[in-house]
C-alpha cells in the first residue's frame, strides 16, 4: 500500500517520513514476522492509538498497522477495535511531531510505547503476539470479526504481563516556604507561582479525578478536565499542578471565585463557558505503575514534559535554571503572584513544608482563616460588614484584621449562608477582636459573630502593622483547597518586609 500511503500525504507540508523503494499491502497471514513494535498516540480530530508491527516484505521492512481507537485492552474479557490500516514505511516508527491543520491526521502525534515482540500464532484473519515494551508487556490476540468489512478486527487481552504497581503515593502536595527575597543559583530552577487552586490530578488510561490540597474531590467542579487523561502519554499518573482562570494573559484568582463554590451542574456547565479555566502542570508524583517520589526534580521535569500533550486546557509550567531575579523582575512585569524555586536533586515530600522549595511573592496577598463576621450597616444591614481574620501561630488563631471590601453582591449572597452554617458561640481567636482592634473604615468591631474556623478566605493588603494587623485588607476569594492549619502567621511576617 505504498501508494496509498504516499497519495495521503503531502510532504511539502508535513514531517512524515515519505515512504521510498516501499512495496506496502503486507499478507499478515504469510510474511515473515520481525521484531520491533510501538504504538502511536495521534490527537487527530479523535484521539486514537495506532499499533505497528514489523514485518518483511520480502526482504524490505515495513510496519503493518492498525488503529485502536481505546489502545490495546489492559483487562482480558471486552475485546477493543482494531482497525487494519494501510502499510507504514519502517521509519514512520521514530515519528514523533505536528501534522498541520489541512494535512491527513492532523494533529500530535507521540510515540506512546516502543520494544520488541514476537508472534505466537499467525494464520488467516488472527494473530497472537507478545510485546516487551516499556509499558505494554503481555499476550494480545488480533482477530478479524465475522461480520463488517476485511479491515475490521478485534484486539483482546490474552494475558498481561506488566509488574505489579507499586502503592500510590498520598495525595497530599508537597509545600514550599515563604522567604522574602529572589535570589540567583545554579543549584536551583525557579518557575511562576500560579494564582489559582492547587490540585492533584490522578489519571489513568480512562478517567481523570481531580482533588484539592485538602483532599476533596473537585472532579464535578471543573468537567472540563474530564478527559485530562487523554493529553497524557501514559498508562497512569499522578500530576502536581494548579488549576488558573486567566484575565488578560495573566491568571486571576478573583475571576476563579465564580468557579471554585458552585455546586449545581447546570450553574457549573453555564459558567464553564463564561469562565474557561486552565490545568497548568508542575510536577509529577507517579507514572505507569512507579512511585516517582525519590527521583529528583529535574528528573521529574523532563518526565513530565514528555508526558503532557498541550492545548489551550492543558499546559506544562515553564522553568529556568538559576536565575531568580531575572524571573522575579519578569513576574513583577506581568503582575503574576510570584515565584517558586526548587532546589535541584530534591525528591518529592507529599504534605511536607521545608526549605527545598521557596516561594517568593510580587504582591501582598495571604491565605487567611476567617474566624467570624461582624454585622454590616445600610446596603449590608442583612448580611455582614466585615469577615474577622486571623492567622495561626504557637499560640493558637491570632486576629489580624477584619475585611470590609472586596466584595460583590453575588459573593455575599452566596457567602452568607456559609456563615451562618458555621456560626458558634466559641471565640476561634487567641486574642479578641473587639479589644485589639478595630474594624473596617476605623469602626469598631461590634456583635461579632463567631464561626467554627474552616474557612480559607484570600485577602490581599497594604502592609502589616507593628501590631500584626493588616492594613487596607481586600478580599479576594475563598480558597477551599488550603487547609486552615497552614494559614501561618509567619509568613504575614515575612510578607511585612517585601516592597
Amino acid at each position: 500500500m505504498a501508494k496509498t500511503y504516499n497519495e495521503k500525504r503531502k510532504f511539502e507540508e508535513t514531517p512524515e517520513p515519505k515512504a521510498r523503494s516501499f512495496r506496502g499491502d503486507v499478507d499478515v497471514a504469510t510474511a515473515t514476522p520481525g521484531t520491533t513494535f510501538m504504538i502511536h498516540q495521534h490527537h487527530a480530530r479523535r484521539l486514537h492509538y495506532d499499533l505497528r508491527l514489523e514485518f518483511f516484505n520480502g526482504k524490505t521492512p515495513v510496519l503493518v498497522s492498525w488503529a485502536v481507537p481505546k489502545n490495546l485492552p489492559l483487562k482480558t474479557g471486552k475485546p477493543n477495535l482494531a482497525v487494519h490500516v494501510e502499510d507504514h514505511p519502517f521509519d514512520y516508527g521514530s515519528f514523533s511531531g505536528t501534522i498541520p491543520a489541512g494535512n491527513y491526521g492532523a494533529g500530535e502525534v507521540r510515540i506512546f510505547d516502543r520494544g520488541t515482540y514476537e508472534v505466537l500464532e499467525q494464520e488467516p484473519g488472527k494473530l497472537t503476539i507478545r510485546l516487551d515494551g516499556d509499558r505494554m508487556k503481555g499476550v494480545w490476540h488480533l482477530f478479524q470479526t465475522s461480520k463488517g468489512e476485511e479491515k475490521d478486527w478485534l484486539v483482546r487481552l490474552r494475558q498481561l504481563e506488566r509488574p505489579d504497581p507499586d502503592p500510590l503515593p498520598p495525595l497530599d502536595p508537597m509545600k514550599a516556604t515563604l522567604i522574602d527575597e529572589p535570589f540567583d543559583d545554579d543549584a536551583w530552577i525557579f518557575e511562576p507561582k500560579w494564582d489559582g487552586v492547587r490540585t492533584l490530578a490522578i489519571c489513568d488510561i480512562d478517567k481523570t479525578i481531580l482533588m484539592s490540597r485538602n483532599g476533596n474531590e473537585v472532579s464535578a467542579t471543573y468537567p472540563e478536565f474530564e478527559k485530562l487523561h487523554d493529553r497524557l502519554v501514559c498508562i497512569d499518573a499522578i500530576v502536581d499542578g494548579e488549576i488558573v482562570a486567566m484575565s488578560k494573559g495573566r491568571p486571576s484568582f478573583e475571576r476563579l471565585q465564580s468557579r471554585i463554590n458552585l455546586q449545581n451542574e447546570r450553574d457549573i456547565q453555564r459558567t464553564m463557558k463564561q469562565i474557561p479555566t486552565t490545568f497548568v502542570a508542575f510536577d509529577l508524583l507517579y507514572l505507569d505503575g512507579r512511585s516517582l517520589l525519590k527521583v529528583p526534580i529535574e528528573e521529574r521535569k523532563e518526565l513530565l514534559d514528555q508526558l503532557v500533550v498541550v492545548n489551550e486546557s492543558v499546559q506544562v509550567s515553564t522553568y529556568i535554571p538559576g536565575q531568580g531575579k531575572a524571573l522575579y523582575d519578569a513576574a513583577c512585569e506581568q503582575r503574576l503572584e510570584g515565584i517558586v524555586a526548587k532546589k535541584l536533586g530534591c525528591p518529592y515530600r507529599p504534605g511536607r513544608r521545608g526549605r527545598e522549595w521557596l516561594k517568593v511573592k510580587t504582591v501582598h496577598d495571604a491565605e487567611l482563616v476567617v474566624g467570624g463576621w461582624s454585622r454590616g450597616e445600610g446596603s449590608r444591614s442583612t448580611s455582614f460588614g466585615s469577615l474577622l481574620v486571623g492567622a495561626y501561630a504557637e499560640d493558637g488563631l491570632r486576629f489580624v484584621g477584619s475585611v470590609g471590601t472586596g466584595f460583590s453582591e453575588k459573593t455575599i449572597e452566596l457567602l452568607m449562608p456559609r456563615l451562618r452554617e458555621l456560626e458558634t458561640g466559641e471565640m476561634p481567636f487567641v486574642t479578641d477582636p473587639r479589644k485589639s482592634a478595630t474594624g473596617s473604615f476605623g469602626k469598631p468591631i461590634r456583635d461579632p459573630h463567631w464561626i467554627r474556623p474552616e474557612l480559607v478566605a484570600k485577602v490581599e493588603f497594604r502592609e502589616l502593622t507593628s501590631t500584626g494587623k493588616l492594613r487596607a485588607p481586600s478580599f479576594k476569594g475563598l480558597d477551599p483547597s488550603k487547609p486552615p492549619q497552614d494559614c501561618l502567621f509567619s509568613e504575614l511576617e515575612i510578607l511585612a518586609g517585601v516592597g
